[in-house]
């Protein structure tokens, strides 16, 4: 019997791990048939249906598919909008969708709150009423059946009380497993004395152990979620020093860490990282904060939009630019992904 090669053997054990590792990042959308009556990817945005008794019943959501011709696993965005809003609207502010800022083959949703309103705002009802978490938990499963997403790269994006569910999500232990990152704009984070319903949401955080790279983006005259965190009209939120301070200790920032800062965006923004822990065991901007001087409340962008009263007009950078940038560069797992990170359609 002729002697294995050592070489050959060692080359064909790790060909075969490298294969099972990539499987095993393949959701069970990637071996099923499409979904009859599905949107056509690369075309416009289709509104999508999933039931959810404990958050509701029916819910709705925008759904993009990329022009993915090469049929590889796709990155996955859940994108929740602002108070008020509706889904088509954020899309809209956002650009999340449009070629020139898509994360390249990223599958988007935009799911729509009840009454344009989301969980962890003072006028919504109390979790136990209607649960926006198990309408995210059901969401992801669904979209990961039916579509062949990549399970190392599922986002979360969320603006105002959007962002403060983007939080609430990013704290809850089921969701924050899958999660490799998460980028909130203009976060509203309420007291819990601010809420209704006896169970805490804001003050307390089950996410996993592993660090959840998060980004927020706020303005330092915002006039409706105070970057202070004094009280509004609806309720007593946290200061942002005090929230970002809680994010760096639960991403393992308490001991070892590292802080940068610098002027960026033509000295508009002062931009601080927080990188923690030391060589392997260290993670990289794990916690990540643009204070814009003198903006208000709202999507920083380049474009006018209908709520530049309150954000005090366009700004002369765009916010989702930045924020696909720090997607891209996160998967589950830790690491860098090198590849481009706009689409191209």
């Amino acid at each position: 019997m002729t002697p294995l090669n050592p070489v050959l053997l060692t080359l064909t054990l790790l060909l075969f791990s490298a294969l099972a590792l990539a499987l095993s990042n393949l959701s069970p959308g990637c071996a099923n048939p499409q979904p009859p009556d599905s949107p056509t990817p690369g075309t416009p945005s289709t509104h999508q249906t999933i039931d959810v008794p404990s958050a509701g019943g029916l819910r709705t959501y925008l759904l993009s598919l990329p022009l993915n011709p090469s049929h590889a696993p796709s990155p996955l965005i859940l994108a929740f909008h602002g108070k008020g809003q509706t889904a088509s609207q954020f899309e809209t502010q956002t650009q999340l969708t449009d070629p020139e800022f898509r994360l390249r083959g990223s599958i988007v949703a935009f799911p729509q709150g009840v009454h344009g309103q989301w969980l962890g705002d003072p006028t919504s009802p109390p979790r136990s009423e209607r649960d926006d978490i198990a309408f995210a938990r059901a969401l992801l499963k669904q979209l990961m059946q039916e579509w062949c997403v990549d399970l190392t790269r599922v986002y979360l994006v969320g603006f105002s009380n959007g962002g403060g569910l983007t939080h609430l999500l990013a704290c809850d232990p089921e969701v924050s497993a899958q999660v490799a990152a998460a980028a909130i704009v203009s976060g509203a984070f309420y007291k819990d004395r601010s809420l209704k319903g006896d169970g805490p949401l804001f003050g307390t955080c089950n996410k996993g152990e592993a660090p959840l790279p998060i980004l927020e983006m706020h303005g330092g005259a915002d006039p409706v979620i105070h970057y202070d965190g004094k009280s509004t009209p609806d309720g007593e939120t946290y200061p942002l020093t005090e929230w970002l301070g809680d994010w760096r200790e639960r991403n393992g920032c308490a001991g070892a860490q590292s802080e940068l800062k610098r002027d960026i965006h033509d000295g508009s923004v002062q931009k601080t990282e927080w990188w923690c822990g030391i060589g392997k065991q260290g993670a990289k901007d794990v916690v990540v904060h643009y204070y814009i001087r003198g903006f208000g409340h709202g999507w920083p962008s380049t474009k006018g939009q209908d709520d530049d009263g309150q954000r005090y007009g366009p700004v002369g950078w765009n916010g989702t630019s930045d924020i696909v940038g720090f997607l891209a560069g996160k998967w589950l797992g830790g690491g860098e992904v090198m590849e481009g990170t706009r689409d191209e359609l």
